[in-house]
């Protein structure tokens, strides 16, 4: 039986040093989804929270036990983008990211939730990319994998009301092959409070021997 829990998480702010802290604290490997041309931005969340994203060539050894991978070049909306812009948005973050750390980078994240066939169809037989996460949200306890390994969905956000539940129902499953991915963001753990909040759930997700903890590559590596 093949059961993996995956944590996913976008943007790369500077709240992943705490956040990896964290991860490292339990031995808990985790996907980062980075954008390589968004070094020192920052926006505001609700309008007067300023998060400034990680200056990446400063990160040194941070993402060392966690999967870095493609979050797009500057996190577009990709069914904006004609098929060169898409191209070179996957492809020019994920030179950048593997000048930087040194490692081979074969995982995306899709930024925001548009993301068609047509989108996927360009990633899949123009760039590097092997694996993919979507950012649409599929049904909470499906826990079933798709048809190839193109096409994940995310099945609860880190903060979700019922998030334990879901968890101890996806290691009660009885699948021959599932997987579970919790997606979000570093930065909420600052502005919603939630640093002790996530340090609970991962002392929680911890506490399970039913599955594993893997990064996203992995998972999906080991179930196709």
């Amino acid at each position: 039986m093949k059961k993996y829990l995956v944590l996913s998480f976008d943007d790369g702010s500077i709240y992943d040093k705490r956040f990896t802290e964290l991860l490292n604290k339990y031995n808990i490997p985790a996907t980062l989804n980075l954008n390589s041309g968004l070094c020192d931005f920052v926006w505001y969340y609700d309008n007067h929270f300023p998060i400034r994203r990680l200056k990446l060539e400063e990160c040194g050894n941070m993402f060392d036990n966690h999967e870095i991978a493609s979050h797009t070049l500057t996190h577009p909306y990709l069914t904006s983008l004609s098929f060169d812009e898409l191209v070179y948005q996957v492809n020019e973050d994920v030179n950048n990211l593997e000048r930087i750390f040194n490692r081979k980078i074969e995982s995306f994240g899709v930024p925001f939730t548009p993301c068609n066939e047509r989108e996927i169809d360009i990633i899949k037989h123009n760039t590097p990319i092997k694996y993919m996460r979507l950012s649409y949200m599929k049904d909470k306890y499906d826990f079933s994998i798709p048809n190839d390994q193109y096409h994940f969905g995310i099945n609860s956000l880190y903060d979700d009301i019922d998030i334990y539940n879901q968890i101890k129902v996806f290691a009660d499953n009885k699948l021959d092959k599932s997987i579970f991915i919790i997606a979000g963001h570093s930065y909420e753990f600052e502005v919603k409070n939630h640093w002790e909040y996530i340090e609970n759930l991962l002392k929680y997700i911890k506490s399970f021997n039913e599955f594993e903890i893997v990064t996203f590559r992995d998972a999906v590596k080991n179930l196709f």
